[in-house]
């Protein structure tokens, strides 16, 4: 294991960013236990994982590959997820207030290719977005026209506390957020938590607040702007954004199949919107509450492929597997079911 992992590790470096398939093929091993190292030097930290998929498949990639993954994945974009990342990838950093609705939902799904900046100028947040790999200080000079172009340059006392807070602004890569000086940033969707006594569940808590921004899971190198409060009479306002839960039809229809199996959520975390749901879930048994890794897909035909990535996710989690879907199981992932994972992994169509 430990001579593939470091072929797999070899063969990144050379060729960039890689699906599980081709790993398959290099160490000349199936496809799950490609996914399964795949997934493990995801886990030691020394691969990075997509959010976006090519084929049902995410990329894996070493730190620095960001480029070669920007430039592959983007090639399997569709529709309007597409053209905002045409626009974004064209404009560098976009102002939120600026888009359209129907921009800011497919801005807000492009985990892979985007960040959010949030900056509090004269007393009122603004939200933009940047193209990740846009350096921190050209995207803080692009901020810094943006808010010129949008609120002028009047001499006014309080144009003048916005230009100073211009002055001041400074992108900062850190994943902590500092009381007396940062506007703290809430993340989109928090967990509804129980047992929060539970050492375990705390572990995976941390985890996601740590790969999370506005909802977000997994990108190691997220930046915030640092956000200034505007001082009135010695007093200071803090302005917060609302928390958002995951919407939608399907999301609805996996609450209320859960409801009706009196399955409850411990951990929720939406990996693209209306398609796929990634949960941590407690079942009741005779023996009490058994805790798993739920993985939910709306897709019209769920592969092998699908199957053994929901179940190298759940082998990262040290849980057992639930992989609920709605569309058609081909025969070769029930055969990968039946023979290689009985047992392993639970799949149900709902």
């Amino acid at each position: 294991m430990v001579d593939q992992r470091e072929a797999v590790l070899n063969f990144i470096t050379a060729n960039g960013p890689v699906l599980p398939v081709q790993i398959s093929k290099h160490v000349e091993t199936n496809i799950l236990f490609a996914s399964a190292i795949l997934a493990e030097l995801v886990e030691r930290k020394k691969l990075k994982i997509t959010h976006f998929s090519i084929g049902g498949s995410p990329l894996y990639y070493l730190a620095g590959q960001e480029e070669l993954m920007d430039k592959r994945l983007s090639s399997s974009l569709g529709g309007r997820e597409k053209e905002a990342y045409n626009l974004i990838k064209e404009r560098k950093v976009v102002r939120e207030a600026d888009l359209e609705p129907w921009q800011r939902v497919a801005i807000k799904s492009l985990k892979d290719f985007t960040l959010p900046l949030n900056v509090v100028v004269q007393g009122n947040t603004e939200v933009f977005w940047k193209h990740k790999i846009v350096s921190d200080d050209e995207a803080k000079l692009l901020i810094e026209e943006i808010i010129n172009l949008t609120y002028g340059k009047e001499t006014s006392s309080e144009t003048h506390l916005q230009q100073e807070l211009i002055k001041e602004l400074n992108i900062e890569k850190t994943k902590t957020v500092e009381v007396q000086e940062i506007l703290s940033q809430p993340i989109e969707s928090k967990t509804k938590v129980e047992n929060a006594n539970s050492e375990i569940l705390m572990k995976e808590i941390a985890e996601k607040l740590k790969h999370e921004l506005l909802k977000e899971m997994k990108p190691e190198n997220e930046i915030k702007v640092k956000e200034f409060k505007v001082k009135e009479e010695n007093k200071q306002e803090i302005i917060k954004k609302p928390e958002i839960k995951p919407e939608g039809k399907f999301y609805d229809e996996i609450c209320k199949f859960l409801q009706k199996n009196e399955i409850k959520i411990v951990i929720e975390e939406m990996i693209k919107k209306e398609k796929e749901f990634d949960f941590i879930v407690e079942i009741p048994s005779t023996v009490g509450n058994l805790r798993y890794f739920l993985k939910v897909k709306n897709k019209p035909s769920i592969s092998d492929a699908d199957v053994s990535m929901a179940f190298s996710e759940g082998k990262v989690k040290n849980l057992p597997i639930l992989f609920l879907v709605n569309g058609k199981v081909s025969k070769k992932a029930s055969e990968l079911i039946d023979k290689k994972l009985k047992g392993q992994i639970i799949l149900k169509q709902f």
